[in-house]
């Protein structure tokens, strides 16, 4: 009776996995769904995003506060982002542009008019709290926040695989090491970690870390995300590897890019390390005790990535969503 009781359970999982599957594939493979939200199902479907949902015990490396935890759940659902255009959304700020709540273009507090003048646009307190502002814009200059964390994590895990591991900023001279250095067009490269495993191989790898928005609205960059082309992270560790693998080949070092979307998600050089570390160290358990610790630790792992990710970006946007500050919408900082 209890075989056949989890027999029955079981294939309830089953079902409810064919049917998230087959909602899912309609979702993101229908061409009147919105781009943006059409990415934003792809991206949550990456290794590792939505595990801090799933956490069962809580301790200090997994724990968020309220808000966080409800402004992430939000962010999954992504609710109201869907409904925000790029005329009201922050897209970040650059030397030439400034984000449109900069002080000096948001001078009262919510509600009021954001937007082109032809668009005036009423931004109501919910909206400013809930997704208006870009997660990577520099105006606060809270985009740094989560980096540190993410890399002591990559050291974690990478001791969690048997392997040794440091942060330190390591010098790989420049992007092209067959041409002279020049601070524009061939500056100096650096790395945040060096992991080393004598089993696996004889040279040490450089890794460096970055998070990415999982829902680019840059040009060029919305439609092979909503079509699956490519995932955000594909851009970051491209990036990444343009800028700094031939500079580590130079210096003897293997290279991977740890890129981690928005949503909690690895990109696909971390996930595929990550993912075999771990089938490794499956296969070595000798016994099924053995097998069920080393599939939780994995799974926790995840979850505190995820965590580490969730504060990163309340933090950004309570920080950054000026005049909005702690949930509530003071003046504007004056125009210095």
């Amino acid at each position: 009776e209890g075989i056949e009781l989890l027999s029955g359970r079981h294939f309830q999982h089953v079902a409810s996995d064919a049917l998230q599957q087959d909602m899912y594939s309609a979702i993101v493979d229908d061409p009147s769904v919105h781009p943006a939200t059409r990415a934003h199902f792809r991206a949550a479907k990456q290794l590792g995003a939505g595990a801090v949902l799933g956490i069962n015990a809580i301790e200090d490396a997994v724990e968020l506060p309220d808000e966080a935890f409800l402004h992430e759940v939000q962010g999954y659902l992504n609710h109201p982002r869907g409904a925000i255009t790029l005329a009201t959304r922050c897209t970040g700020e650059s030397e030439k542009t400034k984000c449109i709540y900069h002080a000096s273009k948001l001078r009262e507090c919510p509600p009021c008019a954001v937007g082109a003048a032809k668009e005036r646009h009423m931004l109501t307190r919910y909206e400013h709290f809930n997704g208006t502002h870009w997660d990577g814009c520099r105006y606060g200059g809270h985009v740094g926040t989560g980096h540190t964390s993410i890399n002591t994590h990559v050291i974690s895990i990478a001791r969690a695989l048997g392997a040794a591991g440091s942060l330190q900023e390591v010098k790989l001279g420049p992007r092209d090491p067959n041409r002279a250095v020049d601070k524009e067009s061939n500056p100096n490269q650096r790395g945040d970690g060096v992991l080393g495993n004598w089993t696996h191989s004889a040279r040490r790898m450089v890794f460096d870390g970055t998070t990415i928005t999982a829902v680019q609205f840059r040009k060029g960059m919305l439609g092979p995300l909503a079509r699956g082309k490519h995932l955000a992270t594909d851009y970051a560790e491209e990036a990444k590897r343009s800028a700094k693998a031939a500079a580590c080949a130079a210096n003897n070092y293997d290279f991977m890019t740890w890129a981690a979307s928005t949503r909690g998600g690895i990109g696909r050089e971390a996930a595929e390390w990550f993912t075999t570390g771990f089938a490794a160290k499956v296969a070595l358990a000798r016994s099924d005790g053995e097998k069920w610790r080393v599939r939780n630790e994995r799974k926790r792992l995840l979850q505190q990535h995820s965590a580490i990710i969730a504060r990163r970006n309340w933090e950004i946007t309570q920080r950054n969503a000026w005049p909005r500050m702690g949930g509530v919408a003071p003046r504007a900082p004056p125009v210095e």
